[in-house]
């Protein structure tokens, strides 16, 4: 049985997906091993990829093994509350952008893929940033650093996302500004 196409129904797929949404919340936030396979692993092994270095499983956390300074990958790294902020992001994305309920199918496994991919760019450039904070800053700001990087690289990564999904946007409503300035 189909659903009757209304108006409301994107706010039904979104109000779903904020229900799931939720759930993960709780789920990641329970002592089940759930964000540490689901998000610190795969960030991890990605980061480990991309750099170059060796990531080996260290008890309950994952290591960064580099040449003059080791990135311990705790479950706090695990950017589960990103996930849920790019699942929310993305699904009012697209109920803005009005594109069918299928699309909202999509967002989950876009939000998570895009959390790891995010994540794992997240621990390279705090790996190289810490590395260069210890060798020029006073210990007393190395956590600072350290959160301010994850800062810029998570809006960075927010803003990207964004430009993206109304890159279409831009280019029809500024096609239209000037087709209608020029009557």
């Amino acid at each position: 049985m189909r659903l009757p196409v209304t108006k409301s129904r994107p706010r039904i797929v979104g109000m779903g997906v904020a229900l799931a949404m939720v759930c993960i919340v709780w789920a990641a936030t329970s002592p089940l091993p759930v964000r540490r396979m689901a998000f610190s692993a795969p960030a991890a092994y990605l980061a480990g990829l991309l750099s170059g270095a060796p990531c080996v499983k260290d008890g309950d956390d994952f290591r960064l093994l580099g040449s003059d300074l080791d990135l311990t990958v705790v479950p706090a790294c695990a950017a589960v509350d990103y996930f849920c902020l790019m699942t929310g992001f993305l699904s009012l994305l697209l109920t803005w952008r009005g594109l069918n309920s299928r699309a909202h199918l999509f967002v989950m496994p876009a939000a998570w893929i895009l959390t790891i991919l995010i994540n794992a760019l997240r621990l390279i450039a705090c790996w190289q940033t810490d590395r260069l904070a210890q060798a020029f800053l006073p210990q007393s700001v190395w956590p600072a650093t350290h959160m301010v990087v994850g800062i810029v690289t998570f809006l960075t990564g927010l803003t990207f996302i964004f430009w993206l999904m109304t890159l279409k946007t831009r280019k029809d409503t500024t096609y239209e500004y000037i087709t209608r300035g020029s009557d």
